[in-house]
């Protein structure tokens, strides 16, 4: 994995499921098809769900229809924490977008086992606290930086997080669509898939086969710092 201490405002969102035993221990995981919702937005918080392996995304929609990604709840990822723990309905969706095993856990048990061990109340803490700099990054993107550079900044996410060296560069070793990166960065598919042809064309960017491949990360660390 190609190595950064930079990627704790990444909205793709990973944790050691190991980490969250005392809720799973004993817990049977719930199988999601892709495209299968988890909950709608303003469904009561009876849950929390944590990916035992797969991939959510979580998103906001608005009453025109508009729609707000907001981050990728992955491997360890816990999702729903913050209306469970506040007893508000939940403030978004979170649908399956590859195929998921989901442990679902009662709000009143995580509670419970929060008021037992401060351990784990740190890590709801800590993983509350990472979600908040994913959104004040973009909110910090959305009002200061054009779509070019806020497409570059996720590559680069995804180049931390999940990059392998590489012949040609650094590659990018999970599966994402431009609609995944459209819906993160507040752009159409279409601005996404026209930035990624004149990534291609500058010589920045290239795919082979499902994988994308950034073929000068040091320039596309400078677009993003310019």
């Amino acid at each position: 994995m190609y190595e950064s201490s930079e990627w704790k405002d990444s909205p793709w969102i990973t944790l050691d499921p190991e980490g969250w035993a005392p809720l799973t221990e004993g817990r049977t995981p719930a199988q999601y098809r892709k495209k299968a919702i988890l909950f709608h937005q303003e469904d009561a918080a009876d849950a929390v769900f944590i990916v035992k392996s797969g991939r959510l995304r979580i998103t906001s929609y608005q009453e025109d229809g508009a729609e707000k990604q907001l981050y990728i709840a992955e491997k360890g990822a816990m999702v729903g924490e913050s209306s469970c723990l506040t007893g508000a309905a939940h403030q978004f969706s979170a649908v399956a977008i590859v195929d998921s095993l989901v442990w679902k856990v009662p709000a009143a048990e995580l509670r419970e086992a929060m008021e037992r061990d401060w351990q784990l109340t740190q890590r709801v803490i800590s993983l509350l606290c990472r979600k908040n700099d994913v959104f004040y990054r973009q909110i910090l993107d959305l009002s200061f930086k054009q779509a070019t550079h806020r497409i570059a900044s996720q590559l680069l996410n995804l180049c931390r997080q999940y990059g392998k060296e590489h012949e040609k560069g650094v590659r990018i070793s999970i599966h994402f669509t431009q609609q995944d990166i459209a819906g993160i960065v507040n752009a159409s598919r279409v601005t996404v898939g026209n930035v990624f042809n004149m990534f291609i064309d500058q010589g920045l960017l290239t795919r082979e086969g499902k994988y994308f491949i950034v073929t000068d990360l040091e320039a596309m660390q400078k677009l993003c710092s310019d």
